[in-house]
């Protein structure tokens, strides 16, 4: 996959140089070389780099962001010919709110909010998954509770009081066959905060993104009792959203930056690993021994595969109505596309994992 990417990195370059050189000689100038390696004549009317483009976003934080934040920073999509204008955002519906606003050309997120918010007019579609889509999610326990039978009679933090993340905990205590009668849930936030609320004894046992569970075990506060994504293996929890206005004016660019996501997202996998953890390390305030487990951890579900899974898409809709959190008049009619995520899957030579 490596060397597929590269090649068709170069490709790509070559091409737009024969493009932009054809019938002209270099001027005098300055030279210098090129992300792809050629060199190339500034201060002349040649330029043989590939044209960059500007594309504005707004991207997830946290583990789930952590992998393109990198990337964006390394300078690997720069290196492509795209410029990234990030607003922050680091809620689903501060992206929602930017992408209804005419503000962000793509944004990433959970479809489980994405979805019913296309149905209610925002004006924009899914047109990818994001690095992974499965559902990232652990259920955590204190050092008392042993196994699922132990938390009868205990408090879960459920993150929100709807959502993937809560769905994750109905889903894995109905298949370790305990009721909701037989606990408490409360809503109790995510990743730093939910995890604080674990050590200080308000729950008994949380769902929640690593790093925490893999610093759970480390720090000796708890233990992981499951992935939710062992349970809920069709449930869709991570896709790319663009706006219409940028879908159909400047399909160019929205191709671009899709075949680009996926390529960085390889390239850190294959090429920059240590040093992404390293990164990721220190932005998130953990070990960098702990990172690597927390990552290492989750590498089943690293897929960066672009095409939209429709048996998943309908199998959400289908849990999240089923829960009341989803009006039972939500379609998707309209919600997505996967003419990008195909050419970019075969641009890429890549094959759906699942199958």
């Amino acid at each position: 996959m490596k060397k597929k990417i590269a090649l068709i990195i170069t490709t790509i370059a070559l091409a737009v140089s024969a493009l932009t050189g054809c019938g002209a000689s270099p001027a005098e100038g300055d030279t210098k070389t090129t992300a792809t390696g050629e060199t190339t004549t500034t201060g002349g009317e040649e330029n043989t780099e590939l044209e960059t483009i500007t594309i504005r976003a707004c991207f997830s934080t946290g583990m789930t962001g952590g992998v393109n934040n990198f990337a964006i920073e390394k300078g690997l999509y720069r290196e492509l010919g795209i410029e990234l204008e990030v607003t922050p955002g680091e809620k689903s519906d501060d992206r929602l709110a930017l992408i209804s606003r005419g503000e962000v050309d793509v944004v990433d997120g959970d479809p489980s909010a994405f979805i019913p918010a296309i149905n209610n007019g925002v004006p924009a579609k899914l047109v990818g998954n994001m690095w992974r889509y499965s559902g990232c999610y652990w259920l955590i326990a204190n050092n008392e509770i042993k196994d699922f039978a132990d938390l009868k009679g205990k408090t879960i933090g459920t993150s929100g009081a709807a959502g993937g993340l809560k769905l994750s905990v109905l889903k894995m205590l109905e298949k370790n066959g305990i009721s909701v009668d037989d606990v408490t849930l409360v809503a109790n936030g995510s990743h730093q905060s939910a995890y604080a609320t674990l050590t200080s004894g308000e729950v008994d046992a949380t769902i929640i993104h690593n790093p925490y569970a893999a610093l759970a075990e480390a720090e000796g506060t708890g233990h992981a009792l499951g992935r939710a994504w062992d349970y809920i293996p069709d449930y869709y929890t991570g896709t790319i959203m663009a706006h219409n206005d940028f879908i159909e004016n400047e399909p160019e660019k929205l191709q671009r930056f899709l075949t680009a996501y996926y390529t960085v997202h390889e390239q850190v996998k294959n090429e920059y690993f240590d040093e992404f953890v390293t990164w990721a390390a220190e932005k998130m305030n953990t070990s960098e021994e702990i990172m690597k487990t927390a990552i290492e951890s989750e590498i089943d579900v690293w897929v960066d595969y672009p095409v939209i899974p429709e048996d998943r898409l309908e199998k959400t809709v289908e849990y999240l109505k089923q829960y009341g959190w989803m009006d039972e008049s939500v379609t998707l009619e309209g919600v997505y596309t996967n003419e990008f995520a195909l050419k970019a899957a075969e641009e890429l030579g890549m094959t759906d994992p699942e199958e």
